[in-house]
């Protein structure tokens, strides 16, 4: 930026001006302000540890402002990072209304830019979705689409799959369909457990 023959001012208006007339919807960000996060989590701790120690490192800048479970196993993880932590028990009957209260704490308490789904165990409503338009970004394993649905690591080490890895994507009204943001993958073997596969996973 500090090469740049230009100001702030006369960039903002040269992409709002080429967005307005190709019917484009931005956002700009200086990175004045550090963006504020939710994490939301069910039981599986390896993507949340992953998050907050790179966070603490200093590789993830950005403000980690709460996390948001189903269960109250990982309330010491949270603990353990001085995170707020605030558990919503999500069943068929209840599931529209625990979500608004989530949306609630979200947008109007913390006020979060962004919402990553480290694991977290539940479908999201189209409502979620349409709330954090482009602002969810969800991080599961790589078996999509060809162990859709529970125990995909159990039924991945059945076949003998030998690549594993993760997936991070937006996340849209289209369950797992969303852009696809980064992969990675690691080698596995016949030696490998099912608990292996999951924590490489």
């Amino acid at each position: 930026y500090s090469t740049m023959h230009t100001d702030r001012t006369a960039i903002e208006f040269g992409i709002k001006e080429v967005c307005t007339r190709f019917q484009m919807v931005h956002d700009l960000n200086w990175n004045d302000e550090k963006k504020r996060v939710a994490i939301m989590v069910s039981k599986y701790d390896h993507c949340i540890w992953e998050l907050l120690l790179r966070h603490r490192a200093g590789e993830i800048d950005c403000e980690i402002s709460v996390i948001i479970s189903n269960h109250e196993d990982l309330r010491h993880v949270a603990e353990t990072f001085d995170i707020p932590y605030h558990v919503y028990k999500v069943t068929k009957n209840t599931k529209a209304q625990v979500e608004e209260e989530e949306l609630k704490l979200l947008k109007e308490e913390c006020k979060v830019d962004l919402v990553i789904l480290a694991r977290y165990m539940q479908i999201i409503s189209d409502n979620f979705c349409n709330t954090f338009n482009h602002q969810v970004i969800n991080i599961h394993h790589s078996f999509l689409p060809a162990f859709i649905g529970g125990k995909p690591y159990h039924r991945a080490h059945e076949r003998g799959v030998k690549l594993i890895g993760a997936t991070a994507h937006y996340a849209t009204a289209e369950l797992d369909e969303g852009p696809i943001i980064e992969q990675d993958i690691t080698r596995i073997s016949h030696s490998n457990s099912v608990n292996d596969l999951i924590r490489k996973g």
